[in-house]
């Protein structure tokens, strides 16, 4: 990753795309290595998903992951491959969990799921990366914004509870949750 990054600079730098400043060496090295990070997390999520034949979910998941966790925050593995694994495990951990549970949830289960799912994120969020800190005034807004967007989305879940679909709904949302627990706890440990 860092050779690939510190490739991409040095061309941007040569064409005088950017100067060669170290702070803002520093800011475009942080942008390009978040942005492949993602785009190779999405690729690998959607390669899973191809190979385990849950390509749907897999798109599912993608979005709301990305979406929920815009607003909320989350847990942040310690290295770009750390965070590739864990993204692509949960997402075929979540996979298969709904290929199990598909509609075998009660009714009463998935409310308890969206409820406590939405106790979570309410309580938690947004979680604050360090490298990414977030001001008060702005901490409010993502807060409101992450609690009604998880609300809609599992909804949305609730309504299509008895497809395969809304089942994927309620555990994307739930595991997003259960990582901004994941976060705290190693948030709590480092310090």
């Amino acid at each position: 990753m860092n050779y690939l990054v510190s490739q991409i600079v040095n061309f941007i730098t040569e064409q005088d795309v950017i100067s060669d400043e170290s702070d803002v060496q520093d800011f475009y090295r942080y942008g390009i290595e978040i942005s492949i990070s993602s785009l190779l997390n999405i690729v690998l999520v959607v390669i899973a998903g191809i190979l385990i034949h849950h390509i749907i979910e897999s798109i599912v998941f993608l979005t709301l992951f990305i979406l929920i966790r815009s607003f909320t925050g989350g847990y942040h593995a310690d290295t770009y491959f750390r965070c590739n694994l864990l993204m692509c495990t949960t997402f075929i951990l979540t996979a298969l969990a709904n290929s199990i549970f598909s509609n075998k949830f009660s009714l009463l289960i998935i409310i308890v799921l969206i409820c406590v799912t939405e106790l979570i994120v309410s309580i938690l969020g947004p979680i604050e990366n360090k490298n990414k800190p977030i001001d008060d005034s702005k901490r409010i807004k993502l807060k409101i914004i992450g609690i009604v967007i998880t609300l809609i989305i599992n909804c949305t879940g609730l309504f299509l509870s008895r497809s395969y679909l809304g089942t994927m709904i309620i555990l994307t949302t739930f595991l997003i949750a259960l990582l901004m627990i994941a976060a705290k706890i190693k948030e709590r440990e480092s310090d």
